[in-house]
């Protein structure tokens, strides 16, 4: 028997009724997937909720999952040789997730008439994203990141990287022409929230892009419940549906929406948002 939760409001919470049961258990883990990173957690277990309307998946655990990125995720999502990591996925060239992601970036951005264009790319990680827009592009780049291992690593790549995350008060008076998020606002309670953050910093005519985990595409694979869009430091699992809902919650409005499987084999929806005036 399928189990409904009441309490919890999905971003389509609009539609639902009075004590209507909206959401149902779709997944339960005792003992992390395989393939998930060793982030020593004592107590494993958790709950994957899935909303009865828009299909978008939430975790349920009492998990500091927020508490990984505080000590070193890098090193447990990367390995102790960031450079190591980097070359190895920079020697991949047009098999590499990255590639297709900067080729589709700048092609949605070709006609884009604005001069001196900043961009800032959020939770920047090996910042190989950056590294690629600077070959090619003669814009304003930083990022910015929490973990110092990633900043430190970016400095070696020349790359301007802050140590500190959007909310900072080093961004009040900034502003930039676009706001890059790649897989990050699945790592956060709120998503709706930090979209709005970055609705802020952007320049009248500015655009947001967005990256997460399609869960969707991957609920409907017979392995699904081992995918890594599924794994315990994804807060937040996607449909095409939950984040165009998402995006509007944010006060942005949605200008292109898509789902794709990349090279690596991950299932992820792409969006461009842009700020209303």
């Amino acid at each position: 028997m399928v189990e409904f939760q009441k309490k919890y409001k999905c971003f389509c919470f609009s539609n639902f009724k009075k004590n209507q049961k909206n959401t149902k258990i779709f997944y339960e883990y005792s003992s992390p997937p395989v393939l998930e990173p060793n982030y020593n957690i004592r107590y494993y277990k958790r709950k994957i909720l899935k909303c009865n309307f828009c299909g978008h998946f939430s975790a349920k655990h009492k998990i500091k999952v927020n508490e990984f990125y505080k000590k070193n995720y890098s090193i447990i999502s990367h390995g102790k040789n960031l450079k190591k990591k980097f070359k190895k996925i920079e020697s991949l060239k047009s098999k590499s997730d990255n590639f297709a992601r900067v080729a589709r970036f700048l092609k949605y951005f070709n006609n884009y008439k604005e001069k001196d264009i900043k961009l800032l790319d959020v939770g920047c990680g090996l910042s190989v994203f950056l590294y690629e827009l600077k070959k090619k592009v003669d814009w304003e780049l930083t990022g910015v990141e929490p973990d110092i291992n990633f900043v430190r690593f970016a400095k070696q790549l020349n790359i301007d990287v802050i140590h500190s995350n959007l909310r900072s008060n080093i961004f009040k008076k900034k502003k930039f022409h676009i706001v890059s998020m790649n897989k990050i606002i699945e790592h956060v309670k709120e998503p709706a929230k930090l979209l709005k953050i970055s609705k802020k910093l952007l320049t009248k005519k500015g655009f947001v892009y967005i990256e997460v985990p399609d869960g969707g595409a991957a609920s409907k694979n017979k392995n699904g419940k081992n995918r890594e869009e599924f794994f315990v430091d994804h807060l937040h699992v996607f449909t095409k549906k939950s984040l165009r809902k998402c995006i509007e919650l944010s006060g942005l409005k949605l200008a292109r929406l898509k789902s794709i499987k990349e090279k690596s084999g991950k299932l992820t929806i792409y969006a461009f948002a842009k700020k209303v005036t």
